[in-house]
């Protein structure tokens, strides 16, 4: 969850979680291929880098994510050196461009946003 506060005269935001989370994920010692485990820790910091706007809250957050994964089976110095990756990328690259999001030419390409329905026997024209 996302938790938004005003500090320093801005709008900020904060990986939030509720006391009963239990921060499953998927454990490492399952039947899938390892490089989908692999990527586990790598996306969850992707994610928590992408919601903290503070640098404490993110490091924060890194910390006890690593202790989560631990507690789940993961290696720590595997999560570690996945999480530290996250450090090197710039979190507006993982926000993204908001001019791109919409349908815009960018560099000779059109980007859209799909529009996703619930399949109904009446929508069989929508394309």
């Amino acid at each position: 969850d996302t938790g938004v506060y005003i500090g320093d005269s801005r709008i900020r935001a904060a990986l939030c979680t509720k006391p009963s989370d239990t921060h499953a994920c998927l454990n490492p010692g399952s039947c899938h291929p390892g490089h989908v485990c692999g990527n586990v820790p790598r996306g969850v910091g992707k994610g928590i880098e992408r919601i903290c706007s503070d640098e404490s809250e993110y490091a924060r957050h890194k910390l006890s994510h690593t202790g989560h994964f631990v507690n789940r089976g993961y290696d720590r110095q595997f999560v570690s050196s996945e999480l530290d990756k996250c450090d090197n990328v710039d979190r507006s690259d993982l926000i993204g461009d908001p001019e791109i999001s919409f349908n815009i030419e960018n560099e000779g390409k059109v980007r859209r946003i799909p529009l996703v329905l619930d399949f109904h026997p009446s929508y069989a024209g929508a394309t």
